[in-house]
């Protein structure tokens, strides 16, 4: 079945189409020769629908709208039509750097933004400079980006909230320029800039620009760490706070590209860390990219935390050999404190209940069903609670797979001893985490399946 997600994606993209269809029928009936001007806004909006539109091949749609751009380009003359010339040139410019061609996209942003200059159009001048910025970061064009971003950031308007967008976007797009560099003082100019997106946005206003700088201050504070050595672990405390605020954000329904990044961060700033719990948080963010990064399309990256999470497997073997990846994780749920344990396997549980296969679904959740089961009777209890809390709160078909996993967990124990405590744990647990009408309900659905009560 599809999700509400889907289906709103899927509504846009009709949307779009018709929109596109709609724009080339206008365009049909718009004569070039007569009615030049008219002709050329229409291929400008038709080159922006085809540059916006989701779905099918993101290269055939660019291609499209530099198809278009070029006709609106030909029909608007810079020299009498200089704002309408220079839009077009802004979206041609983000059609070519969407595509690849930075060198030409750079030289159109230039054109667009000499267009532009002194015309009253400082909001639209500033977002073709920062546009400017990131082409030439790309093109490694580091300084010269900054220069860019420096004009733009004093142009935009910040009484509208497209303005305050546009400069936050400006500061990110600097910011990210200076730590590229990579030097000591380039690090501490782009923390400034992220410092002051961070105090200019408002995250209900612009939430992705809020995840975005968050991401960034993270990043930014873990290279300072790995710089200064005296201020280290203040630095890595300020970069997992940035990454974890960020995935407020980048959550892995909604940003799972995102998310997978932060989660890879994030994992290297607690592996810097060091010490048991620590690692195992590095191993639980690892093993999250791992499972979001797509290794077709995300190669590197997924390569990257693959060989991160593999690294930290080694160092926790050092530590505690023989353990699974489960029992590291269960042997972190005990170490945290109740909220930190909650989050946790709140994630965890979500991301093992949206496996694609009921087979992968079932074995993954008896895995870490199984980890907790042979806990001391107190450990135990406290990881059951915290799993029935959740899983009461979710969908019947989840809650009841949950279930069948923990009860399944339990008889593949072959100790006598040790069953009997993990089902006094997890009777405990139904008492201590659930209201009456829940507990009886739980009590009943494991009678059904045969459980006893110890």
């Amino acid at each position: 079945m599809a999700s509400e997600a889907d289906t709103r994606q899927a509504g846009a993209g009709l949307d779009r189409q018709r929109a596109i269809a709609d724009l080339e029928a206008q365009l049909a009936r718009t004569p070039r020769a007569t009615r030049p001007h008219e002709h050329g806004a229409v291929a400008y909006r038709l080159g922006l629908a085809h540059a916006e539109a989701p779905g099918g091949s993101p290269e055939a749609a660019m291609r499209k709208a530099l198809a278009y751009f070029d006709t609106a380009a030909a029909l608007f003359d810079p020299r009498y039509d200089p704002i309408e010339h220079a839009r077009v040139l802004n979206g041609a410019g983000a059609a070519r750097r969407a595509l690849g061609d930075r060198v030409r996209a750079v030289e159109l942003f230039e054109r667009a933004s000499g267009l532009l200059e002194g015309r009253e159009r400082d909001d639209e001048r500033a977002g073709v400079l920062n546009n400017l910025g990131l082409a030439r970061s790309e093109l490694g064009r580091l300084e010269e980006a900054v220069v860019a971003c420096d004009e733009a950031v004093a142009l935009f308007d910040t009484t509208s909230a497209e303005g305050r967008r546009g400069r936050i976007a400006t500061l990110h797009t600097r910011g990210s320029a200076r730590a590229a560099i990579g030097t000591d003082e380039s690090l501490g100019a782009a923390l400034a800039d992220f410092r002051q997106a961070a105090d200019e946005l408002d995250p209900e206003e612009a939430p992705y620009h809020h995840g975005l700088v968050q991401h960034s201050l993270g990043v930014t504070y873990s290279g300072l760490a790995a710089r200064r050595p005296d201020e280290r672990a203040r630095l890595l405390g300020e970069a997992i706070a940035a990454f974890r605020e960020s995935l407020t954000v980048f959550t892995r329904l909604a940003f799972p590209f995102q998310h997978a990044l932060v989660k890879h961060n994030l994992g290297l700033a607690w592996s810097s860390q060091g010490g048991a719990a620590n690692l195992r948080r590095a191993l639980a963010s690892f093993e999250d990219a791992v499972s979001m990064f797509d290794p077709r399309m995300h190669a590197e990256a997924w390569r990257q935390a693959y060989t991160n999470l593999e690294r930290v497997e080694k160092e926790l073997d050092a530590l505690a050999p023989g353990m699974s990846r489960a029992e590291h994780f269960v042997a972190l749920l005990v170490a945290v404190n109740a909220d930190e344990r909650r989050a946790l396997l709140q994630e965890r549980l979500g991301a093992l209940l949206a496996l694609p296969t009921e087979n992968r679904r079932r074995s993954s959740l008896v895995e870490l069903a199984l980890a907790s089961a042979t806990l001391a009777f107190e450990e135990a209890r406290a990881v059951m609670e915290a799993e029935l809390s959740i899983l009461i709160e979710l969908p019947t078909e989840h809650l009841e797979s949950g279930l069948r996993a923990r009860l399944d967990a339990h008889r593949r124990l072959e100790d006598h001893q040790t069953a009997e405590e993990a089902d006094r744990a997890l009777d405990q647990a139904i008492g201590d985490a659930l209201q009456g009408p829940q507990r009886i309900s739980v009590r009943d659905f494991f009678y059904s399946l045969g459980w006893e009560r110890p």
